[in-house]
C-alpha cells in the first residue's frame, strides 16, 4: 500500500529559498513562457489502458477531434491494454515529460495506491493529474428476486442474515472497493465475488449467483429499466431522469455514501506546468462542446470542468480516502 505521507516535501530553510529567488523566478518565467509558446510542437497521443469500446476509449475518441482543433496538432488514440491497465499506465510514466503522451483513465487509477503493495510507479512522484473530464453517477442495484423494495428493506434483510447476500465486483480495484465502501456505510457484512467485468457481474446478479452490484449508471441503468435488476439508490446529489423513481442515498437515509465514477487525463510528472494548464483548458473545452456532450449522453457523463489545482487536490484526497476504506475492510493489499 502506498503511503501518501511520502509525498510531503522535505522542509528547506527560508535563507536558502530567498538566496535563489531572483534568478530562479526569472528562469521559471522564461521557461514557462517558452514551454507555453512551444507546446504542442508534435502529435499528441491519448493512451487508453483498456481495449477499444469501453468507457475510457469512448471518451478519448469523443474528445480527440475537438482537442486536435484547439491544440492545432494531430491527436491519436492508442489502446495499450493488459496487466489490469498497467501497460497503458507505464506508457505514460515512461514517456518524456513534455505533454505529448496523455493517459486517459478512470477512478480505479487512484485506487491502485490502496489495492497494490508493489506498484512499479509512484502515484505522486510520477503522475501529474491534468483534467477531470467528467463523472458518472454510481448506482446500487440488487437482483430481481431479492424481497426488498428499497434500501432500508435490503439493509434489514442483510443484517438479519449476515453474509447471506453477496456483492458482485466488476473489477478487483474499483468494483471491490466501491462494494466495500457501500457495505461499511450500510453496516452490513457482505462477501464479495470477483468477476471479469461489468457484464459478468451484472449477469451474475440478475441470475441470482450474486445479489448486489455497485457500479456506474451507464452500465447498470439499462438493466434496471429492463427489469433485470432493481435499483436501490443513486450515490449522487440528484436522481437520474432515466430511473427517476430510484432515490439518492441522502433521500434513502445513507447520506455518507456518495461516489463519482470519474474519468480523467494525466501526464508524466515534470511536464511543464504551462503545458499541463493548456491541456487542462483544451480538454475541458472539448468535454463541454455540444457535439461531444451529445455523444457521451449514453455514458450519463457530466463534464467536471475543474482546473489543474482542483483535480490535484481531488487525486490526493481520494488516494487517502480509499486507503482508509481498505483499512476498515477485510480486503488486503495484493501483489501485482
Amino acid at each position: 500500500m502506498y503511503d501518501v505521507s511520502q509525498s510531503r516535501a522535505t522542509p528547506v530553510s527560508r535563507r536558502n529559498v530567498l538566496a535563489g529567488t531572483g534568478a530562479a523566478l526569472g528562469m521559471s518565467i522564461i521557461g514557462q513562457r517558452a514551454a507555453h509558446a512551444d507546446f504542442p510542437d508534435r502529435q499528441i497521443k491519448l493512451v487508453v489502458p483498456y481495449p477499444a469500446g469501453g468507457g475510457m476509449d469512448t471518451i478519448a475518441r469523443a474528445i480527440s477531434p475537438k482537442l486536435a482543433q484547439s491544440l492545432g496538432q494531430t491527436v491519436v488514440v492508442e489502446n495499450k491494454s493488459g496487466g489490469s491497465g498497467l501497460i497503458g499506465i507505464m506508457e505514460m510514466v515512461r514517456a518524456k515529460p513534455d505533454g505529448a503522451t496523455v493517459l486517459i483513465h478512470a477512478m480505479g487509477f487512484v485506487m491502485n495506491a490502496a489495492m497494490y503493495r508493489n506498484l512499479p510507479y509512484d502515484p505522486v512522484k510520477d503522475v501529474q493529474p491534468v483534467a477531470n473530464i467528467g463523472f458518472v453517477p454510481v448506482v446500487v442495484a440488487i437482483g430481481p428476486n431479492i424481497p426488498a423494495k428499497n434500501l432500508a428493506e435490503f439493509i434489514k434483510l442483510a443484517k438479519a442474515d449476515p453474509k447471506r447476500y453477496k456483492g458482485a465486483a466488476f473489477a478487483t480495484g474499483a468494483g471491490t472497493l466501491m462494494l466495500q465502501m457501500f457495505a461499511k456505510s450500510a453496516g452490513i457484512d457482505m462477501p464479495i465475488v470477483q468477476y471479469r467485468g461489468t457484464n459478468d457481474a451484472i449477469s451474475a446478479t440478475a441470475g441470482g449467483e450474486a445479489d448486489v452490484v455497485v457500479m456506474d449508471g451507464a452500465s447498470v441503468v439499462p438493466h434496471i429499466k429492463a427489469g433485470r435488476l432493481k435499483g436501490l439508490v443513486v450515490a449522487g446529489t440528484s436522481r437520474l431522469s432515466e430511473i427517476n423513481d430510484v432515490p439518492t442515498t441522502a433521500e434513502a437515509g445513507l447520506p455518507d455514501f456518495k461516489l463519482e465514477f470519474w474519468y480523467g487525463a494525466f501526464v508524466r510528472k515534470g511536464t511543464p506546468m504551462a503545458a499541463v494548464e493548456r491541456l487542462n483548458a483544451d480538454i475541458n473545452k472539448a468535454a463541454l462542446d455540444p457535439e461531444v456532450t451529445e455523444r457521451l449522453k449514453a455514458l450519463l457523463l457530466t463534464p467536471a470542468n475543474r482546473n489543474v489545482s482542483q483535480f490535484e487536490s481531488q487525486w490526493m484526497s481520494e488516494m487517502q480516502n480509499w486507503q482508509d476504506v481498505l483499512k476498515k475492510s477485510d480486503f488486503k493489499p495484493m501483489e501485482l
